[in-house]
């Protein structure tokens, strides 16, 4: 080992790591104790994922009369669609490859 500039060379080498337990350490038996003793757990928090996109999407921007926009938001609403979905389930029905 090298010399650190403080002459320390020799008392740093006699530090050595500690070994881990020799045998495995019950992991059902430390959480219960871990919990008596008012810790929590540590685990990230799962994010949870609403939709999956299958494709690539696009913004479609239009101003329709306020009667068709309302009778697309009450067919979304009703059918429980998100836009996107709705407006492919309408052009699904329309057969509108």
């Amino acid at each position: 080992m090298s010399d650190l500039g403080f002459g320390k060379n020799k008392k740093l080498s006699l530090i050595k790591p500690e070994t881990g337990p020799s045998e495995p350490v019950d992991l059902e038996r430390l959480d219960a104790v871990a919990k008596e003793h008012g810790f929590v757990s540590r685990e990230p928090t799962q994010k949870l994922v609403r939709r999956k996109e299958a494709e690539p999407s696009a913004n479609l921007n239009i101003r329709p009369p306020l009667k068709t926009y309302n009778r697309f938001l009450r067919f979304a609403i009703d059918n429980d669609l998100s836009y996107p979905a709705a407006l492919k389930e309408l052009m699904d029905r329309a057969k509108i490859d």
